[in-house]
Order: C-alpha cells, then sequence, then structure tokens
C-alpha cells in the first residue's frame, strides 16, 4: 500500500533547498521557520547582515535561532537586490557555497515608502518598483537554471513562490493581504492586529502547501491568505494613518 497520502509525505519539504529573500524578518522568517521545522535547507537573504529588523538584529543570528529549531538548516546570505546585478550576484554567491540546485524560491523581499501615495516623490517609487518588480523577474530568470536542475519530477517540480509555469516549474502568488511587517508603521500594525490576528501558522502553512508533494499540480494561482482582509477591512481605520 503506497503511503505517498500520509501527511508526513504529502507535505513533506525534507532535504529540498530553499531560498527566501527578505527572510530574515516578517513573512519570510515565518516561512523560512515552517521550512526549516520541516527538515528543509533554507537560505535567508538580506540586504543588510546587522540590521534585518527593527531592533536590529543581525542575519547571522536570525539563521542561527532558526537552525536551532531544526531538523533543518539555515544559513544567511547578505544580497542587496537592487539591479539585475545584483540579483546574478546572489546566484553565484549562493553557488559558491556549494549548491547547484534549489527546490524551492520564495521572492519575498520588498520595500514601500511610507507616505500618502500622492506624495510618495520619483527616486522612491524607482526604488519600489526596482525591488517589488524588476528584481522579482531578474533573480527568477537568474535561479533558472539550478530550478530546472532540481525540477527532474513531473509529481514533484521546483517552485517559485512570489508574495504560471516555467519550463515544469511551478510559480505561484502568496498574496498576504496587510500583514505587519517591516515595511509597515507601528501605528498601522496595531491597527490591523486587533481586527486580523493573523499569526506565523497561517503563512507556513500556505507556504508549506505550495512547496509541498501536495501543491505540485498548483500552479499560475495567486492564494491569498489574509483572514477576510478584502471582505471586513475597515477602510476608515486605514485612512487614519499615512500608507
Amino acid at each position: 500500500m503506497s503511503d505517498d497520502l500520509l501527511v508526513s509525505n504529502l507535505f513533506s519539504v525534507k532535504d529540498k533547498v530553499a531560498l527566501i529573500t527578505g527572510g530574515g524578518t516578517g513573512i519570510g522568517k515565518m516561512i523560512a521557520k515552517a521550512f526549516v521545522k520541516n527538515g528543509a535547507i533554507v537560505y535567508i537573504a538580506s540586504r543588510n547582515k546587522t540590521a534585518v529588523s527593527r531592533d536590529k538584529t543581525n542575519l547571522d543570528d536570525v539563521a542561527n535561532e532558526l537552525t536551532e529549531m531544526g531538523p533543518g538548516k539555515c544559513f544567511s546570505i547578505e544580497a542587496n537586490l537592487d539591479s539585475k546585478d545584483a540579483c546574478e550576484k546572489l546566484v553565484t554567491d549562493f553557488k559558491n557555497l556549494g549548491n547547484d540546485k534549489l527546490d524551492i524560491l520564495v521572492d519575498n523581499a520588498a520595500t514601500w515608502h511610507e507616505s500618502p501615495l500622492t506624495d510618495i516623490p520619483e527616486d522612491a517609487w524607482d526604488r519600489i518598483y526596482n525591488l517589488n518588480v524588476k528584481c522579482v523577474f531578474y533573480l527568477t530568470m537568474a535561479f533558472l537554471p539550478l530550478l530546472e536542475k532540481a525540477s527532474k519530477k513531473l509529481v514533484d517540480p521546483s517552485r517559485v513562490i512570489i508574495t504560471g509555469s516555467i519550463l515544469g516549474i511551478n510559480v505561484n502568488v502568496l498574496a498576504p493581504g496587510m500583514t505587519p511587517v517591516k515595511t509597515t508603521s507601528a501605528e498601522l500594525d496595531d491597527i490591523m492586529l486587533s481586527d486580523l490576528p493573523q499569526g506565523e501558522l497561517d503563512m507556513a502553512g500556505a507556504a508549506l502547501y505550495l512547496a509541498s508533494r501536495a501543491g505540485s499540480w498548483v500552479s499560475g494561482i495567486e492564494l491569498v491568505v489574509d483572514g477576510g482582509t478584502l471582505l471586513q477591512f475597515r477602510l476608515t481605520d486605514v485612512q487614519k494613518v499615512s500608507l
């Protein structure tokens, strides 16, 4: 009798190699923790190794903290993804650490400018567009050869998760809605948490589904995990603070 339908196999990411941009804090760290605790080898990337969160947490310390949660392991990589060259450098650094394939790429790094939309200056918008849009494309294309190498079996292809299918590689978008992260203000965080008590289990569970055998036939979708934000988030509260 086949054991394929056992939860331990269906949702397994054991021994898979994952890279998560913006993995030192917020949603990226939530996903990294889930992968490590389920046996994956995880690389977390951040533009600054010495201050990845509001409390100035060191990226190496985050990686060590997650490794202690094992059985998987976590490693850190510094990567300032502000250009195509920077994306290609991350691939080179990743390969120089002894990796010749990548099972899971989580394009999670993002930025924002804390001001009303009408007041965002051009240089800030350029920075937002470069990281949130252009570098998602450039990084995925740069890692494509390593993703292809890992994507040997149709039943369990490699994955790209962007917080379609490319050459047999599953690509999906994980849409968390308004979630308290480094780029949101403390006041807005309080409003969101009072109405939408989201936890890391929500993001971790969705990421595990998309990254495991259970989600191998899921591609080209947007998986909304927002606690019903689109239906119930009170616009009047959001208007009280600057985005």
